[in-house]
């Protein structure tokens, strides 16, 4: 069996004989499982099913789970401080993703590893939600070779850096990229009203229909399945035992945001790891065409998945993407952008804001040059 068989048995606690594993099998699965951030969470469901692990290997996976412990505690206390400033400058903020799930589903916080944490402001108050978190010792600054200017204006995003501290990123957009911007229709204003109270603090989070859709658009569309696959695979799936969930809800909206193929190749992804035993999840109604099924299980298997997918580069990004799209005409929306990008995201990418008309014509004629030479959008 190999590595990523195996951690799929694991995780799943499928039927497995264990008997014959050495050593090396078993580091080989919770090297993989600290790959996807996953190594707290299965040491903590091991223990639960009684699994007997080699006494180095349950030492390994105390050691990770403590210094997730510490970690989450060190993050959540930065949160804290920052939530409390926030309030104090009464500035409504939303928590995304591991900030909210560490809590919202897990028993215990240190069984989902975080790396930063993401916060979601109305866009009138992005300056003086920087101002706040800048109180606190923090700097906005480009993280990529993406312009900062460029950031806050079509990714939605601000990246906040402190000298050890967590990275802290305001989001106005959050569901962000070209990808979204020219082929979906998201009403984030009504996701906003929809928000609702986040135990034990004044910060709030997305409701869990919302929230779902969010998680699937994140994992298919700004990750490309890729990397760390697993853990939101575990996040929904510790989200629809702990949440109560309109699953035709969650169709609806998708279908209708235009996202309906995103939610699906996630969910799909996620009933064949963990299940759907009484047919919950609205695969039917979101599913595209069996053809398109099976491009898409080409590019993003639940073995692919399991071994560390890396899409994020090159032409087979893009085709992956472009297969996601809902609509055909949207599709073609796509290519041309990607081709010929509109003046607001061309300026602010090469750092030309006030660039005349006649550098816009080289600023096109470069990216297409860029296009061709390295083989990327």
């Amino acid at each position: 069996m190999d590595d990523a068989s195996l951690l799929v048995a694991l995780l799943t606690g499928r039927p497995l004989a264990l008997e014959g594993l050495g050593s090396v099998e078993w580091d080989a699965a919770v090297a993989l499982a600290v790959e996807h951030r996953l190594a707290p969470w299965l040491g903590a469901r091991l223990k639960s099913r009684g699994v007997a692990v080699p006494e180095a290997t349950a030492a390994w996976l105390d050691e990770i789970y403590l210094s997730s412990a510490a970690h989450n505690m060190q993050l959540f206390h930065e949160l804290d401080r920052i939530l409390v400033a926030l309030r104090a400058a009464n500035i409504p903020v939303v928590l995304l993703k591991g900030a909210c799930l560490a809590k919202a589903l897990y028993e215990d916080i240190a069984l989902r590893p975080m790396g930063d944490m993401d916060l979601w402001v109305q866009r009138p108050q992005l300056d003086a939600a920087r101002t706040v978190v800048q109180s606190l010792g923090y700097s906005a600054r480009a993280r990529t070779d993406r312009p900062l200017a460029l950031q806050d204006a079509l990714t939605g995003e601000t990246q906040m850096f402190k000298e050890g501290a967590p990275l802290v990123e305001l989001h106005w957009n959050i569901f962000s990229g070209e990808w979204l911007r020219h082929t979906t229709r998201i009403d984030e204003q009504v996701m906003w009203r929809r928000s609702v109270a986040f135990s034990g603090s004044a910060a709030r989070q997305l409701s869990p229909e919302d929230a779902i859709i969010h998680l699937c658009v994140h994992l298919a569309v700004n990750h490309q399945m890729s990397g760390r696959s697993l853990r939101t695979l575990v996040d929904l799936d510790c989200a629809r035992r702990t949440w109560s969930v309109d699953w035709r809800t969650v169709a609806e909206r998708a279908g209708a945001w235009r996202v309906s193929c995103a939610t699906w190749i996630v969910l799909d992804a996620l009933a064949e790891l963990f299940g759907d035993p009484d047919n919950q999840l609205p695969l039917r109604d979101l599913a595209p065409s069996a053809l398109r099924q099976f491009i898409l299980r080409r590019f993003a298997s639940l073995r692919m998945l399991a071994n560390g997918l890396e899409l994020r580069g090159g032409p087979k990004r893009f085709l992956f993407l472009l297969s996601l799209v809902d609509r055909p005409a949207d599709a073609m929306v796509l290519v041309w952008r990607a081709l010929f990008p509109d003046r607001l995201w061309l300026t602010l990418r090469y750092d030309l804001p006030d660039a005349a008309s006649w550098r816009i014509w080289r600023l096109r004629v470069r990216h297409l040059l860029n296009v061709a030479t390295r083989r990327e959008v």
